[in-house]
């Protein structure tokens, strides 16, 4: 994976983000720029990470990129860019229709659906546009979309929270990272500190311990669910089980804290959690917790599990019978983002 950056800075005024503070945005020379990228395909460079802020800000430079890795495509590029979440113009948009499924991924910091959270922490989005954006990304191009949102922010508590959780699962977005917010020296959000009662951890990376709106016990509450919900839905392994969780129009978020809940009396750690055990994990709480169907639910395991060709047989405790594994189409298992290709 190769690092590179076409621009600096940031045009956005986030109190949380370092970023913030770099303005305005400026882009290194066009020209210049794709000449380096040239000499790094040349090499054999595969792999791009962006590290622009804002990678969709200006038009011009945005489709320029795209177009000269659309013109030098091979099998086995892969490029991340960050993007503004509510700015995709049409110009955009029939240039990413063109990429291959899974070689494109977009990191899209939402970070809170909240309105008067959004203006404590002065940042600026449109919804609806936002939306617009991420139905066209699902359904008409092969990108994988990475969205955050942040936990903690000022004035924000869990059941605001858990709203936006919700609105963003309902978007599909292969990944979220649900993030904790961290006090970065030298940002403007320490001005909430009194008002909203902001608590930090005085060591370094200096995350939310409690605010106003969400108590200690509920931070660290939220803390397990961020680390369960990258082990079980950003990893790819689970898709299709997951939504069995939520199935029947409950809250994922709800559905997903109380299973996260559950994992922590059950298993007592958030680290070193073997793939076979979260398996069971989820086998056990469906079946004992939620009453879903045995078979339904070690079908539905037994065909996430073998969506990985390289995987041995699943055994799960507690169903003597062994669904036949669903033969899934190639997928390049290496990749956590060719694991969320639904191949069911």
């Amino acid at each position: 994976m190769i690092y590179v950056e076409a621009s600096r800075g940031c045009p956005f005024t986030c109190e949380f983000c370092l970023s913030s503070l770099d303005i305005p945005v400026r882009a290194f020379p066009l020209d210049a720029f794709l000449a380096s990228m040239q000499r790094l395909l040349d090499r054999g460079a595969t792999q791009f990470k962006f590290v622009d802020r804002t990678f969709n800000l200006h038009l011009p430079t945005s489709m320029g990129i795209l177009t000269f890795f659309l013109d030098r495509w091979r099998e086995g590029l892969f490029l991340h860019f960050e993007m503004v979440p509510d700015r995709l113009p049409e110009q955009l948009r029939a240039l990413i229709r063109r990429f291959p499924q899974g070689a494109v991924q977009f990191e899209v910091g939402i970070q809170t659906f909240d309105d008067t959270t959004s203006k404590n922490i002065s940042r600026r989005q449109n919804l609806d546009r936002l939306e617009d954006n991420f139905r066209f990304l699902r359904e008409q191009t092969g990108v994988h979309i990475h969205a955050d949102l942040i936990v903690g922010l000022p004035g924000e508590g869990m059941e605001s929270f858990g709203r936006g959780f919700d609105r963003l699962v309902r978007l599909g977005p292969q990944e979220i990272q649900v993030g904790i917010l961290k006090r970065l020296r030298g940002t403007p959000i320490v001005r909430h500190d009194a008002e909203y009662a902001m608590i930090y951890a005085p060591q370094p990376p200096y995350e939310i311990l409690a605010t106003r709106d969400i108590a200690f016990p509920d931070m660290q509450r939220m803390r397990r669910f961020a680390r369960y919900w990258d082990l079980v839905a950003n990893s790819g392994n689970f898709t299709t089980t997951l939504m069995l969780l939520w199935q029947d129009g409950a809250s994922p978020f709800a559905q997903f804290l109380r299973f996260s809940d559950w994992l922590r009396i059950t298993l007592n750690r958030t680290h070193m959690i073997a793939l076979h055990v979260i398996a069971q994990s989820l086998f056990d709480f469906l079946t004992q917790e939620m009453a879903v169907d045995r078979e339904l639910a070690a079908t539905t395991l037994q065909a996430d599990w073998h969506r990985a060709p390289s995987r041995e047989a699943l055994t799960l405790r507690g169903m003597t019978a062994k669904p036949a594994p669903v033969k899934p189409a190639a997928l390049r298992a290496a990749r956590r983002q060719a694991r969320h290709t639904q191949a069911i």
